[in-house]
């Protein structure tokens, strides 16, 4: 069997964060590839999943690339490829079945922001570890979760994470370890599903921290375009929530409600992906969650857990934390070198109103449940909020609570 073989005559894409797609490349016609090629190369490596044409797109990078050394797999893939390719859907997934899975696989999942990056960086110190950073692929199945069935969520995954796990030549690791954008978590379950003997970590942070380190990254990332605050909050809302339904955010937000900017928005992304991983618990799932402050102030044994999580003997740990050694994102547009500012007093306290009156945990002090049983008890029921103005931001004496709709 052979596929489309395309010149990529342009690196069309601007924004360099967003989510990666066909369109992020000029490609013209070369001729046709046979698969047997792309699986016998580790340089050809998946870009990108798009679910409209249901076709895989592959990009081929220069030999003996290793993915584990970028801070982001997508950001790499993006800069360094030569030539692409284009796999339908049946295809990648009939080709995959050549793909021996790993003998231990581990997804990192998070809420962004939290040390994730960092962990890969941890990862990366054993040999014994191949490690990569926001492989794309996870993150075009969660925008499309709402056009996929169940089984096909879970056979793209699989074939997907088969496809993406093919170390360069001289790599054989004993465990491989990805970390996906942080939408993954809302597909956790089919992730499950196509590896059940997957280990699984979340990682997360307090949410004010959160709502200030993601409202840093955006200014260091974003086109002025959508950075600006006289804009509409939609291109934001779908920059941050690729696929999430514009009722989630009428769930939490009354139509005569003020302007809604990036400490709104950013509080709603923090709360989905913790909604994410408490649904997931009453699932049935299980994981080891590790705080953002936890493994910043007691590295040795946070990284401990983080390895055992991921079933990687922690008998180097002494040289798993030289990770800890350089900033994590070094190199990349989100790197902590970049000039930003921090939020204003006024906008945290916005942030931390809004996230009181939605009724929600913000895990400073308290830690995130473990199990089915106690998951129960931290999921609490989305509030609805409501202002009299409709021109001015929301002051605390115009807010109201209303129960919304789950």
């Amino acid at each position: 069997m052979s596929v489309d073989l395309l010149e990529i005559a342009a690196h069309s894409k601007i924004d360099a964060a967003a989510l990666s797609a066909i369109s992020d490349f000029t490609l013209r016609p070369l001729g046709q590839i046979p698969e047997a090629d792309l699986l016998a190369s580790p340089d050809w490596t998946l870009y990108c999943l798009d679910i409209p044409s249901k076709q895989a797109l592959f990009v081929e990078l220069p030999p003996g690339t290793d993915l584990s050394e970028a801070a982001f797999v997508y950001s790499r893939q993006f800069t360094d490829a030569r030539r692409a390719a284009l796999m339908p859907f049946d295809r990648l997934i009939a080709a995959s079945h050549a793909i021996p899975a790993p003998s231990e696989l581990a997804f990192l999942f998070s809420t962004g922001r939290c040390g994730s990056t960092l962990a890969c960086r941890i990862f990366a110190q054993l040999p014994e570890v191949w490690s990569l950073s926001e492989p794309d692929y996870l993150t075009n199945l969660a925008a499309a979760w709402r056009t996929l069935t169940g089984d096909e969520m879970v056979a793209l995954i699989r074939a997907a994470t088969l496809w993406t796990c093919r170390p360069p030549q001289a790599r054989s690791p004993e465990t491989i370890v990805l970390k996906p954008r942080s939408e993954a978590v809302l597909i956790a379950d089919a992730c499950q599903r196509a590896f059940p003997d997957l280990h699984k970590v979340f990682m997360y942070r307090d949410h004010l921290g959160y709502v200030n380190s993601c409202f840093k990254l955006v200014q260091r990332v974003l086109p002025p375009e959508i950075l600006r605050e006289d804009e509409s909050w939609r291109p934001k809302w779908d920059w941050l929530m690729p696929g999430v339904p514009i009722s989630f955010l009428q769930e939490c937000f009354a139509p005569d409600h003020g302007p809604i900017d990036w400490p709104e928005l950013l509080t709603l992304m923090w709360d989905l992906r913790i909604d994410g991983y408490l649904r997931a618990l009453r699932q049935g799932m299980t994981f080891t969650p590790i705080h953002y402050h936890d493994l910043n102030t007691d590295r040795a044994n946070q990284t401990r857990r983080l390895l055992e999580a991921c079933g990687i003997s922690s008998q180097h740990l002494d040289r798993a934390t030289t990770g800890f050694a350089e900033d994590s994102h070094k190199g990349s547009a989100g790197a902590n070198a970049v000039p930003a500012r921090d939020l204003n007093a006024e906008e945290r306290a916005r942030v931390a109103r809004l996230l009181a009156l939605m009724g929600k945990r913000d895990y400073v002090d308290g830690r995130l449940p473990e199990s089915r049983e106690s998951a129960g008890k931290a999921s609490q029921g989305r509030q609805r909020i409501q202002t009299t103005a409709t021109s001015e931001r929301s002051t605390a004496s115009s807010l109201q609570v209303t129960p919304a709709d789950q």
